[in-house]
């Protein structure tokens, strides 16, 4: 394993058990101790583990959402291959809703320089996009969270259905197609169905493994997608299941 699959997979057993042991994972990862130490420090500083005697136990509870920084690092390849793939479904002149989240704004970097205009949920992607001269930059307003800089609340839900947009772009937490589009928060989840409810097309972009995941909070069916961008490790049975909602599938 490289090192955005060893923390991923520490991450996954942490989320299956509550807490791993070193010389576990050693094994499990055909590693060393000593790197899987460095792993579990590395953790420890994004605040989503608290290191013990001989291992690690988690500190996230349900609905707290790994650090931003740790998921950016995480599954980087995909991420820019889903990217591209969503830049390839946008026209120039489009008016375009960005979701906030690490895929997002690996879209955001690919679309950087576009003649579109862009509203993007995430302070992280409008400074991607900010920086190109020939971008058009909206910002919702409202709260900002912190470390994930994205946009919520009631003033900023006011200001995604104040426009009319060609195209959302949405990076779901989990899309499990039994519970459709869900996701860790309240507040999240309403400025993802107004990003829905305010686009003529919606494109949702998520990696192969999140369509096998659930999270806390309902966003929105199925049905509410135009096209589903992933890449070839889907499940056949998930990809299925969005075809019988007339999503398109296109593969990253």
């Amino acid at each position: 394993m490289n090192s955005e699959e060893r923390l991923r997979f520490v991450v996954e057993e942490l989320a299956r058990a509550g807490r791993v042991g070193v010389a576990e994972l050693a094994q499990d990862t055909g590693t060393s101790e000593m790197t899987i130490r460095r792993d579990l420090d590395l953790l420890q500083s994004q605040g989503l583990v608290r290191r013990v005697r001989g291992g690690a136990v988690g500190v996230a509870l349900r609905g707290e959402i790994i650090p931003f920084t740790l998921r950016d690092k995480q599954g980087k390849e995909v991420k820019l291959r889903l990217a591209a793939a969503v830049a390839e479904l946008i026209s120039d002149g489009e008016a375009v809703a960005l979701d906030n989240g690490t895929t997002c704004l690996a879209v955001a970097r690919e679309l950087a320089g576009r003649a579109i205009t862009v509203m993007p949920l995430s302070l992280h992607s409008a400074v991607v996009l900010g920086e190109a001269a020939r971008t058009k930059l909206i910002m919702p307003g409202g709260e900002v969270s912190s470390p994930e800089l994205a946009s919520y609340g009631a003033a900023a839900e006011a200001g995604v259905r104040g426009i009319h947009f060609d195209t959302a772009v949405i990076s779901s937490c989990a899309a499990l197609p039994a519970h459709g589009l869900t996701t860790n928060t309240l507040a999240d989840a309403a400025m993802k169905r107004a990003l829905i409810e305010s686009s003529a097309r919606v494109l949702l972009a998520v990696e192969s493994a999140k369509l096998e995941r659930t999270a806390m909070v309902t966003v929105a069916g199925l049905e509410s997608v135009d096209v589903l961008i992933t890449d070839d490790e889907a499940d056949n049975e998930a990809l299925e299941a969005f075809r019988s909602a007339d999503v398109e599938i296109r593969f990253a």
